[in-house]
């Protein structure tokens, strides 16, 4: 009779296999499993280390896009390597006619947050797993109110969560007119009137003890116009006082959904720092129809960064449910008309801009438990710009090497066989583009470039002009044409354009570990 093989030498030769062997072998049996599991022998070789292309919601677009470098691997060969195949345009999400209209609203590692039904309804999925599995509704889904963000750590834990987080308060609706009826309310006392604006006294209704105050209790007869009072729940606002409001509030209540425990709950988390901001502070900024319409997250480090567009961004702490308030590293309400990207690298948290064909990139650094933004890159792209808008071949756009997914109808995408190889943009092999900056005035009416992401593991920065996409390394200043991000099956219209973009990193743990609780087949 063989004696088993000590743990170390059978995790030593499993290490050995391919990753769909070992995810196989994983099954055979109990202790394989936990050996596989306990030495995290396959979630290394799973997870995100690669940018795979750019997610694109385009504007009146029905769905989104992946504009990259397509492969040349076909499935027989992916099959024989150990290949994963991607579907880009997400044909496996549930299509049964309603569903029809629908976007990215969020990237965190690989794993998707989508809003179908024109956003009513959440679904998480996974490109490279092709597994999908819809949210239960929460008690106040995505509005104008409000967004939701992913926190996903495959390194970590499988687990996902998505925050539902208020970027402003709901502003009560005017009374309804025309709707007589007898009720009392308590007058107002002057020190009250003459007092701090209260949040309160806008947003709760009068409870019994408020309606039984003996101290100045008066009938109101809805008939007589001249005595008419609201409720304050529903009560017309002063813009004016809207807006000095104090917001986010001190302790800020957030739904929160666990892929953990399948549901929605609601959790506090407590304002540190010494920095109040109000309503107006962060109201978004006017954006133009290019949007984002939504605003940026990174998920960090154990902590999910949102930035909902206005003059701060918001650090929420997962672990201990704390949040701080930082804001950005210039006065956004100077910069209505500009498209902000809040991402990451290895370097940390990055927020970029460009203003007049000037980009420039921060990093978020903290000292002594105070955030602050640091100025680490500054390039001037006007000469980039005026190149790229250059380009032509036969009046059509020179081809690049990235390319959109999608076929005549735009419903139903190809599917991009990822082999080894395929898996990582060849950054450093792709043609670059000789341009030549020379000391001279540049028009700075010439079209100039949007931030589409940046790559989560090199210094390099994705731009947009016009659908014209190029790589730009911030270390050389060296640009690199990747093609046209524009589907074919766009309807040509003048709005035409890009709301938000999401720089793709595959990973492949959700297909093993059940990140996603349903699948297509």
């Amino acid at each position: 009779m063989a004696l088993p093989l000590p743990d170390d030498a059978v995790a030593d030769v499993l290490r050995r296999l391919p990753p769909r062997g070992l995810a196989a072998a994983r099954c055979v049996c109990k202790p394989w499993r936990d050996l596989v599991d306990g030495r995290a022998l396959l979630r290394p070789r799973l997870l995100p280390r690669s940018a795979h292309g750019v997610l694109i919601n385009y504007i009146d677009h029905g769905r989104p896009h992946l504009f990259s470098r397509p492969s040349s691997s076909s499935p027989s060969s992916a099959a024989a390597i150990g290949g994963e195949i991607i579907d880009g345009n997400l044909t496996f999400l549930p299509n049964d006619g309603d569903r029809d209209w629908w976007c990215v609203l969020d990237h965190c590692d690989g794993l998707l947050l989508c809003g179908i039904e024109w956003g009513s309804q959440l679904c998480a999925c996974n490109p490279a797993t092709r597994r999908w599995a819809t949210l239960p509704a929460a008690r106040q889904g995505p509005s104008r109110y409000a967004a939701a963000y992913l926190a996903f750590d495959p390194a970590a834990s499988p687990d996902y969560e998505v925050l539902l987080i208020p970027n402003l308060p709901e502003k009560p609706s005017p009374p309804v007119p025309n709707q007589p009826r007898r009720r009392r309310r308590r007058r107002r006392r002057q020190d009250e009137l003459a007092g701090p604006f209260c949040l309160h006294m806008l947003f709760s209704p009068l409870d019994a003890a408020d309606e039984s105050d003996l101290d100045g209790d008066v009938d109101v007869d809805d008939d007589d116009d001249d005595d008419e009072v609201a409720t304050p729940a529903a009560s017309s606002v002063d813009d004016d006082q809207y807006k000095l409001m104090e917001w986010p509030p001190s302790l800020y209540l957030l739904e929160v959904f666990s892929s953990r425990s399948g549901r929605w709950e609601e959790r506090a988390f407590v304002r540190e720092g010494e920095k109040v901001t109000t309503v107006e502070d962060m109201m978004p900024l006017g954006y133009p129809y290019r949007g984002p319409r939504r605003g940026y997250s990174v998920y960090h480090h154990g902590s999910l960064y949102a930035h909902c567009r206005g003059a701060f961004v918001t650090r929420y702490s997962l672990a201990n449910g704390k949040y701080q308030v930082i804001e950005t590293p210039i006065n956004m309400a100077n910069y209505k008309w500009e498209k902000p990207y809040l991402g990451k690298s290895e370097m940390g948290v990055l927020f970029g801009m460009i203003h007049g064909g000037q980009l420039s990139v921060w990093i978020l650094q903290e000292s002594a438990g105070q955030m602050g933004w640091i100025l680490t890159y500054q390039h001037d792209l006007r000469p980039f710009a005026k190149e790229v808008s250059s380009l032509r071949y036969n009046g059509n756009l020179t081809t690049g090497s990235w390319t959109v997914e999608e076929n005549s109808t735009g419903m139903h995408g190809n599917r991009d066989t990822l082999s080894a190889e395929d898996f990582e943009w060849d950054s450093d092999n792709d043609d670059f583009l000789a341009v030549e900056v020379r000391n001279e005035e540049y028009d700075d009416d010439c079209e100039h470039f949007d931030i589409l992401g940046f790559h989560p593991y090199k210094e390099v920065v994705f731009l947009d002009q016009s659908f014209k996409t190029i790589a730009f390394h911030l270390n050389s200043s060296k640009i690199q044409y990747l093609g046209y991000s524009r589907p074919k099956c766009y309807y040509r219209n003048y709005t035409n354009g890009i709301y938000e973009s999401f720089v793709y990193t595959p990973c492949m743990i959700g297909e093993l570990h059940g990140v996603i609780g349903q699948s297509s087949s």
